[in-house]
């Protein structure tokens, strides 16, 4: 790889998600590409926000979302609706379980989604090593991945998960229905369910 120079370096134009309202005040304008952590213990909200987080990006181009965990569930289907997510919704798709092996062949098609969410690392922590991960990492840098994991105690429940959270350059956890997010933006908390959560947090009666 060649070398830059200082003015080089400062010409380099990065592409950014123009992000607007709330999301812009937590998240900023990240960029494009590279990888996200979204973690959060049971029943806190992490797979109704990834969806919520898949929604939005709908609107910079193709989602695709990989339910691997719970397929095709009932819950999947209700996080879905509770998104806002709709029948007439062209820019998300969502397939169950697929190996990682997989996984890394259909990101490598140029008609895969540039925006990829992957439910759960807890499914995938026997198949993939830190080696891989760095591997795939590098090898799709050019699409935004976003890894959902399980937590115990504010804390990654496996390897995989504990890795990718050290790469990642947003992080984001869900803990009584608020996402807080911190990471290389500007940091912040989002409400997933606003009612729930104030309970949860002491915030009403």
């Amino acid at each position: 790889m060649k070398a830059l120079s200082v003015k080089q370096a400062f010409s380099i134009v990065f592409k950014v998600f123009e992000f607007t309202g709330l999301w812009l005040q937590s998240f900023g304008k990240p960029e494009t590409t590279g990888l996200w952590y979204l973690g959060g213990g049971e029943k806190n909200g992490k797979s109704t926000f990834a969806m919520m987080l898949a929604k939005y990006l709908t609107s910079f181009g193709k989602v695709l979302y990989i339910s691997a965990e719970e397929g095709l569930s009932k819950d999947i289907i209700g996080a879905m609706k509770f998104a806002g997510l709709s029948d007439t919704e062209k820019n998300f798709h969502i397939i169950g379980y697929e190996a990682w092996e997989d996984i890394d062949k259909r990101l490598e098609s140029r008609k895969c989604a540039k925006i990829i969410l992957i439910d759960n690392a807890t499914i995938y922590r026997d198949e993939v090593t830190k080696k891989m991960i760095s591997e795939f990492k590098q090898k799709h840098s050019n699409k935004l991945i976003i890894l959902i994991c399980h937590e115990e105690k504010g804390l990654p429940d496996n390897a995989l998960a504990s890795h990718w959270r050290k790469l990642a350059k947003i992080i984001i956890q869900a803990e009584g229905l608020k996402a807080i997010i911190s990471g290389r933006c500007p940091g912040g908390t989002l409400m997933i369910n606003e009612q729930k959560a104030n309970l949860y947090w002491g915030t009403e009666k």
